[in-house]
């Protein structure tokens, strides 16, 4: 047996402290237990010695048999899950036409092309051709999905007489939630929403505002508000996007979101990122502002959220898995939707099938934080699953080093004693 290099033994303020990510496991030490472990570590015959102490580091895997073969397990199961077949995921854009006038967002450059009934049977064409599947998940997408509802009424009600499970959510700016539209949420088996709000009106209007320049935050809270009296089972994730220009509105908007007493709504905050000018950008967070300002929200006003401590879930981002497709409005085929509208990242479509199969293979294998000699050395390896495909491959085109790592890489005796003492606050 020897000592795991997925370990994270540490001293802070007179307490000890032992991590291991391959567990996830986080405990305190009394001193004479750590310098026992500190002392040892490089002798774990003189471990065993205490059943105890060893029985412990032994279910936390702060021990184990080899390196290696821990190394290869984690590869093993990543890539297992990785290429799961038996769900068709699928990231439908009925259309890229939008409402909104976000100064962030791709839409603004784009077609306004809307899906014909011609695509939704081919759309349900393409789902037959996966015979191994037992169940399809939709994300409706745009644009402003919302803008071509009833292209989601028809397509939905075609992929339902396919006769597999189906689920679906969508993300939307909701703007044109309205009675009639929520009422019929259920019947589109459409369990979750994801809604942007970034900040109070003030900011958020400034931010996110109608194409005729008219104001939206207002609007977006009474339609909330309206579905969760209607249709409280839908869960409704509130993310903010977050840069220097409006980080003082998150507390204010998540205590605004509190105070209205909504059932099955969360707020999250998201970091806006700018994966082709990382290093340049003034308003974008770089890894230690955001360490900075995810602290802040813990010290400061009680708030944890999941980016200050990891998960060991063996999970990545779908677009790793081939029975991931974004689809676009007419018919073309992406792998990320970051790419949707990009007629350069294409890499096929509904009408003639894989086109170009060097952008598929890059999502499925390329950048691959296990073939990456900083990715196996580090310790959170096992907790990280490598960060968004998507801005791998640009940071790797682009020679970046560690561009996607997350916060608590560099910060992570801070952000595990925070964990700690979150459950005192």
């Amino acid at each position: 047996m020897i000592w795991s290099k997925y370990n994270y033994l540490f001293k802070c303020n007179n307490h000890y402290y032992l991590y291991n990510s391959l567990s996830n496991g986080f405990a305190e030490l009394d001193q004479d237990t750590y310098n026992n472990i500190k002392n040892n570590a490089n002798n774990i015959e003189a471990l065993e010695n205490d059943s105890e102490i060893y029985d412990f580091l032994f279910k936390m895997k702060a021990i184990v048999n080899s390196d290696q073969i821990e190394f290869d397990k984690i590869k093993y199961v990543t890539l297992r899950n990785r290429f799961k077949s038996n769900t068709l995921h699928l990231t439908i854009n009925p259309t890229l036409d939008c409402n909104f006038a976000c100064p962030y967002c791709f839409e603004n450059d784009h077609i306004k092309n809307y899906m014909t009934e011609e695509t939704e049977d081919k759309i349900v064409k393409f789902i037959k051709n996966y015979s191994n599947i037992s169940s399809v998940f939709v994300t409706w997408f745009g644009g402003e999905p919302l803008l071509a509802f009833r292209c989601i009424q028809s397509l939905t009600h075609k992929i339902e007489k396919i006769g597999l499970e189906y689920k679906a959510g969508m993300i939307t700016n909701g703007y044109l939630l309205n009675k009639n539209i929520i009422c019929k949420l259920k019947d589109l088996r459409i369990k979750s929403l994801q809604i942007t709000l970034d900040g109070l009106a003030a900011i958020h209007d400034s931010r996110r505002c109608l194409k005729t320049g008219g104001k939206t935050f207002e609007r977006i809270i009474s339609n909330i508000t309206l579905l969760n009296e209607l249709n409280p089972d839908i869960k409704v994730n509130i993310r903010m996007n977050i840069d220097k220009t409006n980080l003082e509105d998150f507390v204010k908007l998540y205590s605004f979101i509190q105070s209205k007493g909504y059932k099955n709504v969360y707020i999250n905050p998201a970091f806006v990122e700018d994966v082709d000018n990382p290093n340049s950008n003034p308003c974008v967070f770089n890894s230690a502002e955001k360490a900075v300002f995810i602290q802040q929200l813990l010290l400061e006003h009680g708030l944890s959220f999941s980016l200050l401590y990891p998960s060991n879930e063996r999970t990545e981002c779908s677009v790793r898995n081939p029975t991931s497709v974004v689809i676009g409005p007419q018919g073309e085929l992406y792998k990320c939707w970051h790419d949707v509208g990009n007629s350069e990242m294409v890499y096929g479509s509904l009408d003639n099938g894989i086109t170009n199969e060097k952008i598929l293979l890059d999502y499925l294998i390329g950048a691959d934080p296990f073939e990456d000699k900083s990715c196996i050395k580090c310790k959170l390896l096992p907790v990280c699953n490598g960060g968004c495909p998507h801005a791998r491959l640009q940071a790797e085109k682009k020679g970046l080093k560690n561009a996607v790592c997350p916060p608590i890489k560099n910060n992570l005796k801070t952000f595990l004693v925070l964990h700690k003492k979150k459950k005192t606050l």
